[in-house]
């Protein structure tokens, strides 16, 4: 045991050397694995929305519609590639449609991706397409593209709550 000690001690230099240079051959992976974590990529800066803040939804005949503010931080907006789900305290969640065209013609801005900004800006109305039993929640997921460092192309949660309730039930 007192050699062992005693080798370690005296090459202290090269088991760091070597220490050093294998975390710098895994930090491509790890590095990889951390960019799949939502959490990662909000501390670093990674995720291209931020401050997303639903401010209205409300219960239509054909699902609801669902608006509010957020800061648009980098990459370009997937414009038609959003995906929502309802979600039920009793059974999986389904997927179903987002609806875009109401924001479209509010806007009169179609298929564009709109600039990074440090302002908040207003998102929606979209319009969560659904019809069935009364879901207890939502999500909507949307997908980016051309980030300026990795992951290039990624798709987060955007925005989610509580069903609205409302006549359309």
């Amino acid at each position: 045991m007192n050699n062992t000690r005693s080798a370690i001690l005296s090459n202290a230099p090269l088991f760091l050397a070597i220490l050093l240079i294998s975390i710098i051959v895994v930090w491509p992976n790890i590095e990889a694995r951390l960019a799949e974590s939502r959490t990662y990529r909000d501390l670093a800066g990674l995720t291209p929305f931020s401050q997303v803040e639903v401010t209205a939804a409300v219960a239509i005949d054909r699902g609801a519609a669902v608006s509010g503010v957020m800061r648009k931080d980098r990459c370009s907006f997937s414009h038609g590639a959003q995906v929502a789900y309802v979600t039920f305290s009793d059974k999986p969640r389904k997927r179903t449609i987002v609806d875009m065209t109401p924001e479209d013609e509010t806007t009169g801005i179609v298929g564009q991706s709109r600039p990074p900004s440090g302002d908040l800006e207003s998102w929606g109305p979209w319009v969560i397409v659904w019809r069935g039993p009364t879901p207890a929640g939502w999500q909507i997921f949307v997908d980016h593209e051309d980030c300026p460092s990795p992951p290039f192309d990624q798709t987060n949660l955007f925005a989610a709550g509580e069903w609205p309730k409302g006549d359309a039930e």
